[in-house]
């Protein structure tokens, strides 16, 4: 279990990418103080050897409620970056395992029903003209890494650029200095730890896109949007909360809106009922991770080459 308070006013004047020495509090440029954290964050998480830790996976929709743990590495920077996450579902047969070895990206479900394993070719989205023509962002090495719903995650990187994407689709508000507390059997001992808060709202652009609708764009001036209409499966909003000291984010949260009287902490605070959430603990970084850990073979099972559906989209989206 895991559990926020209050530590005080944000504290990110100075603040950097390590927790020193960086963007001032005042909200200049298109980015908010929150819009830039974000940013550290995943830079900071691009620029570590190694990362290992556990992970709790939580949805609940249509008033059910899956829970999953797992575990996740990451290794390498730049060209070499490859990934791994495990995922299994608690009391159930079922689970989903990810692996990037910079070539390929496997994604390997079971379920109740059977088994559906699908490939990527990360070499042939790198190498496609029209992708490369507009700029594409897709690095050699990226994996995919989507335990939410496809439209809440990047569609490459891994942690990094899961941070990336939730910059590039919300605005986040001003951070707040809160505290993050494990318990178990989330941890073996209940810890504790400073953390930044940051909510965030669906950029009005994105959102048309992702809903394949013309909406008008909101005032930039709003610092808390009202609710939009939603289909009742998509958050209006998501918190995130990093490490005050490294930038790492222990915990994702997307949710249904929370309306607050001004300056109240209440956004900051962890929701009583989320639709999705990612918690990671017992974090390491740059420990020796074995290559063979990359390592992915689907064995005698049958599996799909979803490289042609992936282009289509990412064609679409340029």
């Amino acid at each position: 279990m895991a559990a926020a308070q209050e530590a005080g006013p944000s504290p990110l004047a100075g603040r950097g990418p390590t927790g020193q020495q960086a963007a001032t509090t005042g909200d200049t440029g298109p980015h908010t103080v929150g819009d830039r954290l974000v940013l550290q964050a995943a830079m900071q998480l691009e620029r570590r050897e190694s990362v290992t830790a556990r992970l709790r996976h939580k949805v609940n929709l249509d008033g059910g409620e899956l829970f999953g743990v797992g575990s996740y590495w990451q290794q390498g920077r730049g060209e070499s970056l490859r990934v791994r996450m495990e995922l299994q579902i608690a009391g159930q047969q079922s689970s989903m395992l990810q692996v990037s070895n910079g070539r390929f990206l496997w994604t390997d479900v079971r379920l109740p029903t059977g088994r559906n394993v699908t490939r990527i070719d990360l070499r042939q989205l790198r190498s496609d003209p029209l992708l490369a023509a507009t700029g594409s962002d897709i690095l050699p090495g990226h994996a995919s890494w989507s335990p939410m719903q496809p439209e809440l995650a990047s569609s490459t990187g891994g942690l990094p650029t899961l941070l990336t994407s939730l910059g590039a689709n919300f605005t986040f508000l001003t951070p707040q200095a809160m505290r993050l507390t494990f318990s178990p059997p989330l941890v073996e001992e209940t810890t504790s730890i400073p953390v930044f808060a940051v909510v965030g709202h669906w950029k009005p652009e994105k959102l048309a896109e992702l809903l394949a609708t013309g909406k008008k764009k909101a005032d930039a001036q709003q610092p808390e949007p009202e609710p939009l209409p939603l289909p009742h499966r998509l958050p209006q909003e998501v918190l995130l909360l990093v490490g005050q000291a490294d930038l790492f984010p222990y915990r994702i949260e997307y949710r249904r809106h929370v309306s607050t009287a001004p300056g109240t902490a209440a956004p900051y605070q962890l929701s009583d009922a989320p639709m999705v959430v990612l918690e990671l603990s017992d974090v390491a970084f740059d420990a020796t991770i074995a290559a063979s850990q990359f390592d992915y073979a689907p064995g005698d099972t049958e599996w799909n080459d979803r490289t042609a559906e992936h282009l289509d989209r990412l064609r679409s989206k340029r």
